[in-house]
């Protein structure tokens, strides 16, 4: 037996020295793959091994009779001849058992991938990546929760399933039975899913002595798919076969000695739902005699049922669709699902198919980023596929971060895969059968149904061994019986296959409307959520793809689905669609890769608004707009929440080595070959970390004389003075930028000063600055102004929600008195202001300077802050024409002032008041100025003003005599019953031009309601806009 056999070569390594031992294990290396089939062992095993350990490895990896040839060949080559001598005499024997597990060993050891060329294998020891094994079954309700669900939680809803166990304690006591070992267990799962590597690395395993060392004298591998089930043959005369089916034997096979030892033989019975049982003659389990000629189906039922060899056991892989057929052949047989990789798995799984590690952690890193197929990759043959097609794309030197290939191009493949699962043979299921099961697929999303039955299947053409390759089957309980239920492996799968219906109808009148038609009229409506089959629809609708639809189906692919699909898309762009609808339909786009189509398709759009949450978010962004070659305004916001947001961990931040994408990877995918296109002129990225390192690229390309950018939205991405620094070099070269927002990142002092500097360059053609909650103090300001009275391009600068103070505000102010200075918009909402900053403000507005929008909101300037102000917006030279002063705790007293300003001959056009106790006295004050002949105020807001029906008869007289009056807004306040009919009474004059009036949030009697919507009618062009009393959504009243 083998332990022996290593005990006996143990014996002989510890008569070697320590130099002796370190001879030897070099001489191993000599003998590796490239002079016979055995594995090589790895360099790092043998140099840590001490004599047992080596021993043990020697026997593993060549088996008792190999590792002494080897041992023997290297002492003769050192020089050890009484060493020789005495191990060529003690050799084990070498008979038949040993020659049978050696061949067992050369046989399973290596593996042939579905796509390798002649000669192309690999280890199988070293290329298993272990499969996740559980018991008992899953409720109907997890099921389908794990059918639907994606990502992380489909990933923790299959471990949920049952009690895992593993492939080396199959066949172990579970004290849950009694204490009985089985001899009969069962592994299904469905195609794809590694059941064959399963039933291999058991064999090797075996040969190996590490599956059940010492319990079984022979495994024997029966290949169910190539059984010759109609052949007539002894029960010896099978075994003999079984046995010579690893290879020629030397001797005569021990055939009696196994018959009469049947409790030392295991049995791996791979693919039952592949055996091509003959007619129904004998009993199910019928005994036959040994030496009797049979047919070899009625043997493998003996053997099935126990009448045969009894004491043997037995191991079964089959898909679920065979289960009902199996299930009254065995006896207490122990039943495990193989559900796939689990996540850590899968990455292993790519760092083995991968030899070099950089480029296995991009492939990973790609397939992450795409939740479908990372989802997918559970099905050992998906995974298969996707590292396929990302090797292929390395050999033809492109970049992986492009594409890791689109979701469509995957499930062709795993689909082609599955119909033709050795590239030599015939094709699984034939055309009639795919479009069958198509439309079982495409009736059940109509009908949003997930499980179907067997007369499901017959309503389409379909029985069980037509179906057992695509569907799942569950026994589901009802009441007394079992019924059978099928399912495709995941929903997506469903989809997939509905979509495929779709292109491979052949009647033209599909695209004209009835099917396809409503399927993309209701994709994202509340009845349908059907993003994913329309995904496939577009990647399926590829000159590409219907290539190779057309091999696989053996007939022409309908051309034609382009057409509409560009129709539907110009009609979704028309909609202006939000941002998730947006990126829905770019990945639509992204899945044919077909850039002229893509590029039809993108110029339905004016604006792309997106929200970039994931790397393939990124990326799929990204190629749509390369092939863009109309005017675009892009905004993508939440390109990333820190490494967490993209998918990424820590380490793919930092690990160079590995390959793996990093934040700044993702934003070099819009930077490479996007910039230089002329049609790109607006420009948004915000939320999140995309920070300092992130966005060096993008101060790279504004230097560049292509940068078409005419405006940057950098908001929230954790920009700092280092940042500010390095975008300044980038803004003085520019030559089309003149709009920056870079609102709600800490850019601090430091930062700020950066950028006004740049301000001052020549060549600087910046027009509009944003710099609003940037962490900015006074510190900046003397900078700020200094620069304010230099630049001639800066007209439009925003510095809300920043801590100037009414220091800063002077230093500000002393800038903006410049006679050179050129700004027209000042936002300065939230900045800590008081009144004392007003007489600042008001010398900037006297002198008649080119500020035309003063933007106050939310400072504490009091009314007496106000009438500081007031002194420069009542001088002759004001040019100002939009004051906002909502929220600075101004009160009735303020009235007389506002008023003043309105009859000044050059009065404000917009007046914003909100929020201020101006009360019905303030408002009856400010009414008295609006009713001046010289008031050329156009929108008035007095919303949350504390005005009652007591202000009413006011603001009538002014609806009466105001001409320049256009809107008002008296939202929040609290107008009784005779607010709203004097109101009325102004709004039905002739004199009054007034197009928009909001009542929000002001509780309205009906008769109010009535009598507006009465006035309203009467007054074309006029729209009132309000809340019923109970809430119940807003009004809108149109004439």
């Amino acid at each position: 037996m083998m332990e022996s056999s290593v005990c006996r070569l143990a014996r002989y390594l510890e008569e070697l020295t320590a130099e002796q031992l370190k001879r030897f294990k070099l001489a191993l290396t000599a003998w590796g793959p490239q002079d016979s089939q055995w594995a090589r062992i790895p360099w790092g095993q043998i140099e840590k091994a001490d004599r047992p350990d080596l021993a043990v490895l020697l026997v593993t990896h060549r088996g008792a009779g190999g590792a002494w040839q080897v041992a023997l060949q290297a002492w003769e080559k050192m020089g050890l001849r009484q060493l020789w001598e005495l191990a060529r005499k003690d050799a084990p024997p070498s008979g038949y058992k040993e020659k049978y597990r050696e061949r067992v060993q050369k046989k399973f050891q290596i593996l042939e991938e579905r796509n390798a060329r002649l000669g192309e294998w690999v280890y199988l020891s070293h290329h298993y990546t272990r499969l996740l094994l559980v018991r008992g079954h899953a409720s109907p309700r997890s099921r389908e929760q794990e059918l639907l669900a994606s990502g992380e939680l489909h990933g923790h809803l299959r471990e949920e399933r049952g009690r895992p166990i593993e492939l080396e304690a199959l066949f172990d006591a579970d004290t849950g039975e009694g204490g009985s070992a089985p001899t009969t267990v069962v592994l299904q799962g469905v195609a794809g899913i590694g059941k064959t590597t399963l039933a291999r690395k058991v064999l090797l395993d075996w040969a190996s002595g590490t599956f059940y060392p010492g319990q079984f004298d022979y495994a024997l591998y029966i290949n169910c798919r190539t059984v010759e089930v109609a052949a007539w043959r002894s029960v010896a005369e099978l075994l003999s076969g079984w046995l010579e089916g690893t290879g020629p034997g030397s001797g005569v096979a021990p055939v009696p000695t196994m018959l009469a030892l049947p409790e030392r033989l295991l049995f791996v019975l791979d693919g039952f739902d592949e055996l091509l049982w003959g007619a129904e003659g004998q009993e199910d389990g019928a005994w036959v005699p040994t030496g009797e000629k049979q047919r070899v189906d009625v043997h493998l039922r003996s053997l099935l049922a126990k009448r045969l060899l009894p004491e043997c056991s037995l191991l079964i892989t089959t898909r679920p669709v065979a289960l009902e057929k199996l299930q009254p052949l065995l006896e207490k047989p122990r039943v495990a699902e193989v559900l796939g990789f689990r996540a850590p798995e899968r990455k292993a799984y790519f760092y083995k198919y991968f030899p070099d590690a950089g480029q296995a952690g991009r492939a990973w890193a790609a397939v992450q980023a795409n939740e479908v197929l990372f989802t997918m990759c559970f099905v050992p043959l998906v995974c298969w596929a996707v590292c396929t097609g990302l090797r292929q794309q390395i050999e033809r030197g492109e970049a992986l971060a492009q594409t890791a290939r689109t979701t469509t191009t995957i499930y062709t493949a795993f689909l082609s895969s599955l119909l033709r699962p050795d590239r030599h043979g015939p094709p699984r299921s034939q055309p009639a059968g795919l479009r069958a099961l198509c439309s079982l697929a495409a009736t059940g999303l109509r009908e949003q149904k997930l499980w179907f039955r067997e007369q499901d299947l017959a309503r389409h053409g379909l029985d069980v061994a037509t179906v057992s390759t695509f569907l799942h089957m569950d026994q589901v309980q009802h009441e007394a019986e079992c019924e059978a239920t099928y399912s495709f492996f995941h929903s997506t799968f469903q989809e997939f296959f509905a979509a495929l219906f779709l292109v491979l109808e052949r009647t033209q009148r599909l695209f004209g409307s009835p099917r396809l038609g409503q399927l993309l009229k209701g994709t994202f409506s509340l009845e349908a959520d059907l993003p994913l089959t329309v995904r496939f629809l577009f990647g399926l609708s590829s000159r590409e793809r219907a290539s190779t639809l057309e091999k696989m189906v053996g007939a022409r692919v309908p051309r034609g689905s382009q057409r509409v699909l560009l129709k539907w898309i110009r009609a979704q762009a028309a909609q202006c669609p939000g941002r998730a609808k947006t990126l829905e339909l770019l990945y639509c786009l992204f899945e044919t890769q077909e850039p002229e189509f893509v590029q039809r398709a993108m110029g339905c759009f004016r604006e792309v608004k997106v929200r970039v949450r994931t790397r393939m978010d990124g990326l799929v962004a990204a190629f749509c707009l390369r092939s863009s070659r109309s005017t675009l305004t892009v905004e993508l916001d939440g390109l990333g929440s820190g490494a967490a947001g993209l998918g990424l961990q820590e380490r793919d931040l930092t690990d160079r080595e590995t390959g793996t994408y990093s934040l700044k990877d993702v934003c070099k995918d819009f930077s490479s070959g996007l910039w230089v296109r002329r049609s790109l002129s607006e420009l948004g990225l915000g939320e999140d970390a995309l920070g300092d390192s992130g966005m060096r690229w993008l101060c790279e390309d504004l230097k560049q004389p292509t940068c078409p950018f005419q405006s940057l939205r950098l908001l929230n991405c954790w920009l700092t003075s280092d940042f500010a620094k390095n975008l300044s070099c980038a803004l003085s070269t520019s030559q089309t930028l003149t709009r920056l927002d870079l609102s709600y990142n800490p850019l601090e002092d430091q930062g700020a000063v950066s950028l006004f500097r740049v301000l001052e360059h020549p060549s600087c053609r910046l027009q509009s600055l944003c710099l609003k909650k940037c962490h900015l103090t006074e510190e900046s300001c003397e900078s700020l102004g200094s620069v304010l009275g230099i630049s001639q391009t800066l007209q439009w600068l925003d510095l809300s929600f920043n801590a100037l103070g009414d220091h800063g505000m002077g230093l500000l102010c002393g800038g903006l008195r410049q006679a050179n200075c050129q700004l027209q918009t000042l936002r300065l909402g939230n900045c800590s202001l008081t009144g004392r900053s007003c007489l600042d403000l008001a010398s900037v507005l006297s002198p008649g300077p080119k500020l035309l929008w003063l933007h106050l909101r939310n400072n504490a300037l009091g009314d007496s802050g106000l009438q500081r102000l007031c002194q420069g917006l009542r001088a002759p030279h004001c040019r100002l024409r939009k004051l906002n002063l909502a929220n600075c705790r101004l009160t009735p007293a303020c009235g007389p002032s506002i008023s003043s300003i309105l009859s000044a001959p050059n009065s404000i056009e917009v007046l914003l008041l909100s929020g201020n106790d101006l009360e019905d006295m303030g408002i009856q004050k400010l009414c008295q100025g609006l009713i001046h002949p010289n008031c050329k105020v156009q929108e008035l807001k007095v919303q949350m003003c504390g005005l009652t029906w007591l202000g009413c008869e006011a603001l009538a007289s002014v609806l009466r005599g105001c001409p320049s009056l256009r809107r008002l807004d008296l939202s929040d306040s609290s107008l009784g019953e005779e607010g709203p009919k004097w109101l009325c009474r102004g709004l039905r004059q002739p004199s009054c031009r007034l197009q928009r009036l909001r009542l929000f949030r002001c509780v309205l009697s009906e008769a109010a309601r009535a009598e507006l919507a009465a006035v309203a009618r009467a007054k074309p062009g006029l729209e009132i806009s309000y809340q019923s009393n109970s809430w119940t959504g807003l009004h809108h009243v149109e004439c």
